[in-house]
């Protein structure tokens, strides 16, 4: 999908206006930084979400997230991360803008990042895990990573998709993360319906994907989302050959706008053994090594508290003679096989590792509804 003609000339004020706020911060320095700038930065990254700009969309949140610790002087501010995430966002409005004012569509169409979306009928699909993002005061963020269980159209049975939701939070609102789970969608569901163990079907939706065959999931507003009948077959994705990632791997050609994680493969460890964590103050994670069949693998999880369930269960996991097969997301970095853990298969179900068993507040919930 292209950019709209209607859409380009706004978002190229938007753009010029952006990368205007991200010089005036690196010639001035961090000192310049305010909520101001960061309500510009997030007006962008609306913007761009909007238009479904994946790659802007996301170096802006990770902007945002940065410039935000800052401003609250948080202990966890990397300026490393918040100086590459900016200089790419730059790059990414200049680069835009100009290919826009220009008519360089092929220029347009590479920083786009946007690939071919389709309408599907209907899909049914089941949670494998979850990706949870808590930026305090901002805005929470879930990735539901799915199978599909039967066919659909061009989409064969067990093939990975991904839906995402993100929920505003407003300052004074304290809820856990889960808890906007419990909030309604558009489409009149609610996202914590992906949890209850059951296939979902998804109907009247858009479906995009690209080279490598993994899919995201766009509602319209037409699109249903209803829960069908509980699913125990967990053991069907409970297996994985590196051989496919492998070929993928070797005929990726980089270019200067891509991130280690454009590479992310969905995995399963079986037969893994882990150790004790290892603390990453410089990159604010804790990791764990693991062996799975004598190949180094490193387990990476956020020192952040919304990240404690998870390093609760690896803790636990170092003690024990076996473990569940683990499903989760790696990528390549510095020639590191890193992956971020997001369930195991037990045998009574799959168990999610990221997601709190907290009971929520639903006075504050209703908080959450007024103020959200």
């Amino acid at each position: 999908m292209m950019l709209a003609t209607k859409d380009r000339h706004p978002l190229v004020r938007v753009l010029d206006d952006l990368a205007g706020a991200v010089e005036d911060l690196l010639l001035t320095g961090l000192t310049t930084a305010s909520q101001a700038t960061q309500k510009q930065i997030d007006v962008a990254f609306r913007e761009a979400s909007r238009l479904r700009l994946l790659r802007l969309g996301s170096t802006l949140r990770i902007a945002s997230e940065e410039l935000g610790r800052f401003v609250r002087k948080d202990e966890d501010f990397s300026r490393n991360r918040l100086t590459f995430f900016l200089n790419r966002t730059w790059l990414l409005c200049q680069g835009l803008a100009r290919a826009i004012k220009q008519e360089d569509e092929t220029l347009l169409g590479q920083l786009l990042w946007v690939p071919a979306t389709q309408t599907i009928d209907r899909l049914e699909v089941v949670t494998l895990g979850v990706v949870k993002r808590v930026v305090k005061g901002a805005f929470v963020a879930f990735e539901f990573r799915l199978r599909t269980v039967t066919d659909a159209d061009d989409v064969p049975a067990d093939s990975p998709v991904t839906w995402s939701c993100v929920f505003p939070v407003k300052p004074g609102v304290d809820i856990p993360p889960e808890g906007f789970l419990h909030l309604p969608q558009k489409q009149q569901f609610k996202a914590s319906l992906f949890l209850e163990g059951k296939t979902i079907l998804i109907e009247k939706a858009a479906l995009s994907g690209n080279e490598r065959g993994s899919r995201r999931v766009s509602l319209l507003p037409e699109s249903t989302v209803t829960a069908g009948k509980p699913f125990d077959d967990w053991q069907r994705f409970a297996a994985w050959e590196p051989q496919p990632a492998l070929a993928r791997l070797n005929a990726y050609e980089p270019g200067p706008l891509d991130l280690e994680v454009d590479l992310q493969e969905e995995v399963v460890l079986d037969d893994w053994r882990i150790e004790k964590a290892e603390d990453d103050r410089r990159e604010l994670q804790v990791v764990y090594p693991v062996v799975w069949r004598d190949v180094p693998v490193e387990l990476v999880v956020s020192a952040r508290d919304e990240a404690a369930p998870a390093r609760q269960y690896l803790d636990r996991a170092v003690k024990q003679k076996t473990r569940p097969p683990l499903f989760g997301l790696m990528h390549f970095e510095m020639c590191r096989m890193l992956v971020e853990p997001l369930a195991v298969f037990e045998a009574s179900g799959l168990k999610q590792l990221h997601l709190s068993d907290d009971k929520v507040d639903q006075k504050a919930l209703l908080q959450a509804i007024r103020f959200t």
